[in-house]
């Protein structure tokens, strides 16, 4: 059906224009209502087909999609600027540890030939080949004692493989996301005689010396500033669903896999522990705000103690012996309320400030502010599909203002000043308050302007990002593993991948070889920095003792 091209903005008469206005979003409302019936209608017939033992309709995506396909939600191109390209030539980069000569075969040479100087080709050489090693260890007894003293392997020989072959398992497994069978395929084809226990144990960290260096990234990158970002995403463990979130800033990121993904689960990621529970002012005014009934929240401050932090046993016990029992729906909340108050009370990790998020409502009060991405609040208007040609033109108008502003905000970053940044929030102020007339649109216009203050936390503090790109990256790294491995099949697995997958990360991040690095730190452990060292040097603050 073709719709009128109607500007309602052309007609003069103010009650004409009005219903105009009206008649054109009822349009959209039936147009976007039949969209999804027609869905609806293609299931139902889908599911007859698949009743009457047929086939349904085949779902062939076209492709190459339009660019204003409505399922693609993306902002890159909006927020696209252009950068000076070019790059040093690889050759300069290179440094010369080996030199040899080519030589013509004099045979072959013309008579008149005559010399004329060299050239040089610098090419990259890289070396696999596999030696069979036999150690011969000298053997001491010492009589007074009756024990033996046997001369140690070299640092990182163990379990019958070099330094080398458990720094590229690591690297490959957990650095290239190369799948289990795939890797154990390459070392075999290579001339490495290794079994597929061998491989699985070396992906591991039985030890949890990996483990340990992981946790003091975490625990250095919260303390390296006053805001981090953080993003979520699914993985399967044994076969069950659980979340894998992701934390991270400048300096670092992090990868911990827990059984949900609530309040409380992000949290105990920021504290670094299990969370504790505190009833006080801060916990009981939270609830108040829930509208949990009165005579709970009298029962619970007759049962709990005050300004006493507990842990999740001892505040069941109080519930119990109280004879509270919460219902469903009472049990997230006031134990969030219980969880962020212990947080905030607590004195053995610095409380985060700022957290930069997506607008899920599980990041909501857990730090003094939050700020949100700005290319999350874009993606409900990009879902936006209207059919009506004056609203398809309101909506580009708007996203022109939109990343017009966008684009002023990264300029202030660079340089901020009071001017500029009241200057900001008067436009923010006139982006929002403009109506188009268009339904969908402005109700998401309205959504936008109740997110002020979130949108707008980089005018007081510059160097937070306005994207949460970065965490969604991380995270996305994490659904590449996925794909290529589906998910670790014990909890000593998911440690692992949260492990590897946080050295790797952050060792990107600070220019570090993940290859390198790992076997520097097995082989020469006492002279190579950790990671977590050279975050805290890059941010110019002290390695947490508790690292």
């Amino acid at each position: 059906m073709q719709i009128p091209d109607l500007n309602p903005d052309s007609i003069a008469d103010l009650a004409t224009r009005q219903i105009v206005i009206q008649l054109l979003n009822v349009i959209e409302t039936l147009a976007a209502e039949n969209a999804a019936l027609r869905i609806e209608v293609q299931q139902l017939r889908d599911e007859v087909a698949r009743l009457k033992g047929r086939s349904g309709k085949p779902d062939i995506k076209p492709p190459t999609p339009p660019p204003a396909a409505p399922t693609d939600h993306s902002s890159e191109a909006e927020r696209r600027t252009r950068t000076p390209r070019g790059k040093p030539k690889k050759n300069e980069t290179l440094i010369v540890t080996h030199e040899e000569r080519c030589t013509v075969d004099p045979a072959t040479l013309p008579p008149d030939a005559v010399r004329h100087g060299t050239r040089d080709a610098i090419v990259q050489r890289l070396h696999i080949a596999v030696e069979v090693v036999r150690f011969v260890r000298e053997v001491w007894y010492v009589p007074s004692t009756n024990t033996l003293i046997t001369a140690p392997l070299p640092p990182g020989y163990r379990g019958g493989f070099c330094p080398t072959t458990h720094t590229l398992v690591l690297a490959l497994g957990h650095g290239a996301n190369v799948s289990q069978p795939a890797l154990l395929r390459f070392l075999r084809d290579v001339g490495l005689t290794i079994g597929t226990g061998t491989v699985a144990r070396m992906l591991l960290d039985p030890g949890g010396r990996w483990a340990d260096e992981a946790a003091a990234i975490h625990q250095t990158g919260l303390a390296t500033g006053s805001w981090v970002a953080t993003d979520q995403t699914s993985t399967r463990v044994d076969g069950q669903n659980e979340v894998c979130h992701v934390v991270g800033n400048a300096w670092f990121t992090s990868y911990h896999t827990r059984p949900g993904g609530t309040r409380q689960d992000v949290v105990a990621i920021i504290w670094g522990q299990e969370p504790h529970f505190r009833l006080n002012d801060e916990s009981l005014a939270w609830l108040q705000a829930r509208s949990l009934p009165h005579t709970l929240l009298r029962r619970l401050r007759d049962a709990l103690p005050r300004d006493t932090d507990m842990t999740a046993a001892e505040l069941q016990q109080h519930l119990t012996n109280a004879g509270i029992t919460l219902t469903q729906q009472q049990v997230q909340p006031v134990g969030d309320a219980l969880a962020i108050a212990a947080y905030h009370a607590q004195t053995q990790v610095p409380v985060l400030r700022w957290l930069l998020s997506d607008d899920a409502p599980v990041y909501d009060h857990l730090t003094a502010t939050h700020a949100l991405c700005w290319v999350h609040d874009w993606r409900h208007y990009a879902k936006l599909a209207p059919r009506v040609p004056h609203h398809q033109a309101e909506l580009a108008a708007f996203g022109e203002r939109y990343w017009t502003f966008y684009r002023d905000m990264l300029a202030y970053q660079q340089a901020p000043t009071a001017a500029e940044r009241a200057r900001l929030a008067d436009a923010f102020d006139a982006l929002v308050e403009h109506e188009t007339g268009y339904a969908a649109l402005d109700d998401r216009i309205i959504k936008t302007a109740d997110k002020r203050a979130q949108l707008l936390a980089v005018l007081k503090h510059p160097d937070i990002p306005l994207h949460n790109n970065a965490m969604e990256l991380a995270a996305r790294r994490r659904v590449r593993k996925r794909d290529v491995s589906f998910g670790p099949q014990s909890r000593d697995g998911a440690r692992a991948w949260d492990t590897f997958q946080t050295l790797a990360a952050t060792a990107a991040k600070l220019g570090v070889g993940f290859f390198h690095y790992l076997r520097d730190r097995i082989v020469t452990p006492e002279t190579t920095s950790t990671l977590a060292e050279r975050v805290a040097q890059r941010a110019g603050i002290a390695v947490p003792s508790a690292a």
